[in-house]
């Protein structure tokens, strides 16, 4: 996408894209995203497919659909004459020819050559109705050899690289006579450019006519053997060939290779951040798992399940995960495998921390480390208390989660798990950040940023760079701060990671003071998360809105919003997500003028963010008491709560509170703290 912005800049181009009905998913969202980002650009998009299929952009208002229309009868006898010599065609068999193709030029091709290739012509001919029953009887007339090469290669698919044709014919014979007739007879055609030589059929009906004339036994048999010259042509760069592998091996008995073929793949995918594509594959390894021995079939379905569950995370389908999971909880046991138990329970108890089930999450993580020890798994064991580091400030426990943070990077460091020593060091900064130490936060984040660079992952990347966001911003470095949660958007490779960069980008605009900015993109990622059912980020990003709309003046919208916010907390069970509910309903009734209500919550704020050790928002709690003591003519308590105020932010580093706190101390009348 971006070499194509690039290229525009300097000239227009024009790209063109054929048979797009064949897209996958994955290449469709591809696709999309480049449609959209050519919007205004000098460029022409030119793609071509079949009616049935419908692209998702095609009702764009800079989208225009050109009909292919039929030939003429004029036109469609001048493609039947470039097949046939003119003296060849009786005027009944060129008009019998015209009516059943309908103006399809392959299909006119086609009819043409069936008819050259007929032994006699009399004038009553009988032509074929479909097009695929011309290609029938054209492969039926081809000599046995010729014949069963073609049917050899269709196996393979549209394209027929000729070492594995070659490996595949696996003949004494020489198959050279016989790609020269098809490629002469125009069945296939040799490609060039490419570091092999590969034959490719003229039409992918073709291909199809030819794979349909073989026996079920016989395609299977050949599948197989395809797959095993795969694997022997490959054996060194196996990677590169998996996506054919689970072609061949998904249609032969070898269930066992299809499964395990089918999760390479999904594994690969994953990798790639492709998840949905990846939960396709499982999903069709599940199927070809059922087919496996009854020993072999339980263990082979758990750890899909577990495959699964790691690609649906980042998709937000957590409910679904604990669906799966308890679906399986019976062979689990049956088989008593403490090696699967343990990532068993970390999926679970994470999928139900993100669910806001937290008394759930704490029994599956128990589980999780007893089987793990038992196991004696330090991969699974860091994990977990990486689970338990992100309950920190999901719930509202920050100085257990950054105990369980440092251990989950102990534990990953010594089991080698470099991917997840990234996240680690993420939860390390979240949960300092939580504890107001935006120092120690920001120097997390960047060890968290320098092993995603290193491991060349987006997601750890996109992670450290909207905490390092949130820290930039709560410190008053509000330019910072939206730089990185951009950036952080920017790199986001899933749906999840997406709309929390998204939350968090609302909250730096909310801390510049720019609540216009911070509306509609806290209203939108409140929304998009709350489609995934996390209570607790759900109720967090709400309540920034809320506060945004109390900026604004919007009060009674204001409280409205900070309502569901309360109560979305106290599903998530979010102490943080009550205390920030608090002290927004706090200010909206001091707004309101309503000063005992006011107290009341701001109070409560106050209480929950002591509780949790949340020392910047118990800072913060301490100026909104200021204030409100303030207007109620309590200038006594206004400088007590001041003075708290300004004796915090020092002792947690933050000159800039410092110096804003002492400014609202002169605003006030009151002392200066010092």
């Amino acid at each position: 996408r971006q070499m194509g912005l690039q290229s525009c800049r300097r000239r227009p181009l024009i790209f063109v894209f054929e048979d797009v009905h064949w897209i996958d998913q994955t290449s469709e969202e591809c696709f999309s995203s480049l449609m959209e980002s050519l919007v205004g650009a000098p460029a022409l998009v030119v793609v071509t497919y079949r009616p049935g299929y419908r692209p998702p952009w095609v009702d764009k208002s800079y989208v225009t659909q050109v009909a292919l229309q039929p030939l003429t009868p004029e036109d469609s006898l001048t493609v039947v004459r470039s097949i046939l010599p003119t003296s060849l065609i009786p005027q009944p068999v060129a008009q019998l020819i015209l009516q059943k193709a309908e103006g399809n030029p392959f299909f006119l091709e086609e009819l043409s050559r069936a008819v050259g290739e007929a032994e006699d012509l009399p004038p009553a001919l009988t032509v074929p109705d479909t097009v695929q029953e011309v290609l029938l009887a054209r492969v039926e007339r081809l000599p046995e050899e010729a014949r069963r090469l073609l049917q050899t290669a269709s196996v393979l698919g549209r394209e027929a690289p000729l070492p594995l044709l070659r490996a595949l014919w696996g003949e004494a014979s020489d198959l050279d006579p016989q790609l020269r007739e098809l490629t002469r007879l125009e069945f296939l055609y040799e490609q060039s450019g490419g570091a092999e030589p590969v034959y490719a059929f003229t039409h992918t009906l073709t291909q199809e006519v030819a794979y349909e004339s073989l026996p079920l036994a016989q395609r299977q048999a050949l599948h197989a053997a395809a797959g095993a010259a795969l694997e022997q042509l490959y054996a060194d760069r196996v990677e590169e060939a998996y996506d054919r592998l689970v072609y061949h091996y998904s249609k032969t008995e070898q269930a066992d290779k299809a499964v395990e073929y089918l999760t390479r793949l999904a594994d690969k995918a994953a990798r790639g951040h492709a998840h949905a594509e990846a939960i396709r594959g499982l999903g069709d390894a599940v199927g070809h798992a059922q087919r496996l021995p009854d020993e072999a079939r339980d263990r082979r379905l758990l750890e899909l399940a577990l495959r699964q569950a790691h690609s649906l995370i980042p998709l937000g389908r957590f409910q679904e995960i604990v669906d799966l999971l308890l679906r399986h909880r019976e062979s689990l046991e049956r088989l008593g495998a403490s090696a699967l138990a343990g990532p068993y329970y970390f999926f679970l108890g994470r999928s139900y921390l993100f669910l806001g089930e937290d008394a759930r999450a704490i029994e599956s993580a128990e589980r999780a480390i007893t089987e793990a020890t038992r196991s004696q798994d330090e991969a699974t064991l860091g994990k977990v208390h990486y689970m338990l580091a992100q309950r920190g400030p999901l719930s509202g426990y920050p100085r257990d989660g950054l105990e369980h943070a440092r251990r989950a990077v102990e534990l990953l460091e010594r089991a080698g798990e470099q991917w997840w020593i990234g996240p680690a060091h993420w939860a390390v900064g979240l949960n300092h950040a939580m504890l107001g130490e935006f120092d120690a936060a920001l120097e997390a984040e960047e060890r968290a940023r320098a092993h995603g660079e290193a491991v060349e992952d987006p997601q750890v990347q996109s992670s450290a760079a909207w905490a390092t966001g949130l820290a930039h911003a709560s410190r008053g470095e509000w330019e910072a701060g939206v730089s990185a949660c951009r950036r952080s958007l920017e790199l986001a490779p899933d749906p999840l990671n997406s709309v929390i960069a998204l939350g968090w980008l609302g909250y730096a605009y909310l801390e510049q003071g720019d609540a216009e900015r911070a509306i509609p993109v806290l209203d939108q990622s409140a929304q998009q998360v709350g489609a995934f059912h996390f209570p607790q980020l759900q109720a967090w990003f709400t309540l920034f809105l809320a506060d945004a709309h109390r900026m604004t003046g919007r009060l009674d919208r204001a409280q409205e919003v900070a309502a569901q916010g309360l109560q979305m907390a106290r599903t998530g069970t979010s102490l943080w997500g009550l205390g920030w509910a608090h002290r927004t309903l706090g200010r909206i009734a001091q707004a309101r003028g309503d000063l005992a209500a006011a107290e009341a919550s701001l109070t409560e704020a106050l209480r929950t963010f002591t509780a949790i050790e949340a020392r910047y928002d118990v800072a913060r709690a301490h100026l909104d008491l200021a204030a409100l003591a303030h207007a109620r003519g309590d200038s006594s308590v206004a400088t007590t709560h001041v003075g708290e105020a300004l004796r915090l932010f020092d002792a947690l580093g933050l000159p800039r509170q410092v110096e804003r706190t002492r400014q609202v101390a002169a605003e006030l009348g009151g002392a200066d703290g010092a």
